[in-house]
């Protein structure tokens, strides 16, 4: 099976750390998160691994070689200028669907079975979702036309967000256009061109490391669950920390 990890970023709101080290290649406890996805990878049957790359490449390149350290084949899709979250995914050649994932996220998503989920669905085009919720600071009004029929007060409102892993079959990689191009507009591309659109929701640890304390709680949750993310391989668990397991920020 096929992944693609996405490594290309710039991380900005990560400086001055990412002006040293590109942020797939931050360390938690030691270990890159670049390298912790790939483990989990490799561990859920992927074994042709490609990361594209862009700031940071060389560093990337000399860290990871030819994946067979970590038991992958990788290789490389080099992004000469920044081409979005999916622009650099149209140069992936594979007649087979393929699994996308951020390279900046830590989380307990059973990659396998998501892979296999979407083969069963028929789908075109998974999207993993991770549930959240708003607050609402006014009191929001319930309606029937000009009648109010109830008052909720500084309600919370769920909703789903996208966890950034994504399984994509080759029907939705050809609706990618040359040059740069996001996610989001390749999701709505394939629901226009009539392709089946799923999400599959995401239980368990998913962290977004866009920011610092993003990064600080990454730390701390594999530090005290390590073998939870590398299921026991090259490392034993830390002792636990003080406080609860960290479950992230949501992308807005």
């Amino acid at each position: 099976m096929m992944a693609v990890v996405m490594a290309g970023g710039r991380g900005m709101r990560l400086r001055p750390l990412t002006d040293i080290l590109p942020k797939p290649l931050l360390p938690l406890d030691g270990i890159p998160v670049v390298e912790v996805l790939i483990r989990q990878l490799v561990r859920h049957g992927f074994d042709r691994i490609t990361l594209a790359v862009g700031y940071g490449s060389p560093l990337l390149r000399t860290y990871l070689g030819d994946g067979r350290r970590l038991g992958a084949r990788i290789t490389y899709l080099e992004e000469t200028r920044p081409l979005g979250t999916a622009g650099g995914l149209r140069r992936v050649r594979t007649e087979e669907p393929v699994l996308v994932v951020n390279g900046d996220i830590l989380t307990t998503a059973s990659f396998g079975e998501i892979f296999r989920r979407h083969g069963a669905k028929g789908a075109d085009l998974t999207v993993v979702s991770r549930r959240s919720e708003t607050s609402v600071e006014f009191g929001v009004l319930e309606t029937e036309g000009d009648r109010v029929s109830g008052v909720a007060e500084k309600p919370r409102i769920p909703f789903w967000i996208n966890a950034g892993i994504y399984v994509l079959s080759p029907s939705v990689l050809a609706l990618i256009p040359e040059g740069p191009f996001p996610m989001t507009d390749l999701i709505l591309a394939a629901i226009r061109a009539g392709k089946r659109v799923f999400h599959d929701p995401l239980e368990g640890i998913w962290i977004d490391i866009g920011r610092m304390e993003d990064l600080y709680a990454a730390e701390r949750t594999f530090a005290r669950q390590r073998n939870l993310f590398l299921f026991g391989v090259d490392t034993e668990p830390n002792e636990p920390g003080e406080g609860d397991p960290a479950q992230g920020r949501e992308r807005p």
